[in-house]
């Protein structure tokens, strides 16, 4: 079995590849469909880009997940609230009831 240092070596490698080949694989694109070929500067602003976009989707469901997070909570907050109310009012009604039971009997 590999140990950690192995494996985040074997899955550094393997990040580093795929970029590689992305990144291969987009300036051919490129090149087939335009003249010129991307620099450096062009690929660091495709992956700035790429990144940001990812960064405002994550960012944009982190704040979904929350929201629902927060609804979920008040609906549970509420329901304990009309639960307890409920409890309250079922004691006193038995309590009532069996306080005319005692003068009754």
């Amino acid at each position: 079995m590999a140990g950690t240092s192995e494996r985040l070596n074997d899955f550094t490698k393997r990040g580093q590849e795929a970029v590689s080949s992305a990144f291969d694989a987009w300036t051919d694109a490129i090149g087939s469909f335009a003249p010129f070929r991307p620099t450096a500067a062009d690929a660091q602003s495709l992956v700035d880009t790429s990144f940001g976009a990812a960064e405002k989707v994550l960012a944009s469901q982190r704040d979904f997940a929350k929201s629902v997070v927060e609804a979920g909570a008040k609906v549970v907050e509420t329901v304990g609230e009309q639960a307890d109310r409920v409890t309250s009012k079922a004691r006193a009604a038995a309590t009532h009831d069996n306080g005319q039971h005692e003068h009754h009997g």
